[in-house]
């Protein structure tokens, strides 16, 4: 019954706000372990043929928001790449439900002393769907029954469908990583009633990272790199400040999303293949009643066949293995 209120208060506040409306992409913490999602210039520069995979569940003592994120992406021809990638957003336990597919086509240049310069396009099929059944209006409600009556409520339709793109830019050398991505360029709309102005609105991901220690193969070498990370969609902003430090091994990185929450992450590498996990400690007191939010990634690098060891031209410089 507690989930009941919450899940009611949540849809209240939806309703309440104007037919204008807009809508927010789901939000993940792991930012470099899910690459692709960050920028779309990003697919293919690790070089290899790689496989990412990550769940995020948001306050899990309600189960309300769960969002899982894959992603394939490999190299082509020199200094190019290409994605696919899907994604399925639940919220409200299961109220509201965002499932998305699409592909990525990046190119990258050569600059002086090892920097690369690239950019990236991504499009992508959504759909998104309101399950209007599970909810209960309040002119289904009599006092002293508990049955459920018919509502005069005027409902919508149950799904819409979008066609969205987006742009990403990026720069890199020895210790400098940097890129602008832009989502849903287009604004596509998303009309579940006529009336209904609502879009799915632009967001902005601007991130820099500098690694503090050259890139060795040293055993037992470690990197320290601190990174800045800004978001904006729909008038809600993120700034996040943190670092990681990082060795063959082992990575651990905590951040500051200011005024919101910290953020700690752990990940292991062993060969090809990388695990994380992190954590988000909401500093408001209603975060912290709703529970925990959690976030696993996996991802999986096969390496790529080449008889020329240098052969791929594209591939970002050798720190970007350290925020994997």
């Amino acid at each position: 019954m507690g989930k009941f209120y919450v899940y009611f208060t949540l849809f209240l506040l939806i309703s309440l706000l104007p037919l204008k409306s807009y809508a927010q992409d789901a939000y993940f913490s792991q930012f470099y372990a899910n690459p692709v999602y960050l920028n779309s210039s990003l697919a293919g520069a690790e070089g290899n043929h790689r496989l990412v995979v990550v769940h995020r569940q948001q306050w899990n003592a309600l189960n309300a928001f769960n969002s899982t994120f894959f992603s394939f992406d490999s190299p082509v021809g020199k200094s190019s790449g290409w994605a696919v990638h899907a994604m399925k957003d639940t919220q409200l336990d299961g109220v509201i439900n965002n499932m998305s597919a699409g592909t990525t086509l990046s190119h990258r240049i050569n600059l002086r002393r090892g920097a690369v310069l690239g950019g990236g396009i991504s499009l992508s099929y959504l759909q998104k769907s309101f399950r209007w059944n599970q909810l209960v209006f309040e002119d289904q409600l009599r006092a002293g029954s508990n049955s459920l009556y018919p509502t005069a409520e005027r409902i919508g339709e149950s799904k819409t469908v979008m066609y969205d793109a987006g742009i990403g830019l990026m720069y890199a050398s020895e210790r400098l990583m940097a890129g602008l991505n832009i989502a849903h360029i287009n604004t596509p709309k998303e009309r579940f009633s006529p009336e209904s102005e609502a879009v799915l609105p632009r967001r902005y991901t601007l991130h820099v990272a500098y690694s503090l220690r050259k890139p060795t193969e040293a055993r037992g070498a470690y990197s320290i790199t601190p990174t800045v990370i800004y978001e904006s969609q729909a008038g809600m902003s993120y700034l996040n400040i943190g670092s990681y430090i990082s060795n063959d091994l082992l990575t651990f990185g905590t951040w500051y999303r200011v005024g919101k929450a910290m953020v700690f992450t752990a990940g292991i590498a062993i060969n090809q293949l990388n695990l994380g996990y992190s954590c988000d400690y909401n500093l408001s007191e209603s975060g912290n009643t709703f529970g925990a939010t959690n976030e696993f990634s996996i991802s999986y690098r096969l390496q790529r066949k080449s008889k020329n060891k240098f052969q791929y031209a594209g591939k970002c410089p050798d720190f970007y293995k350290n925020l994997r």
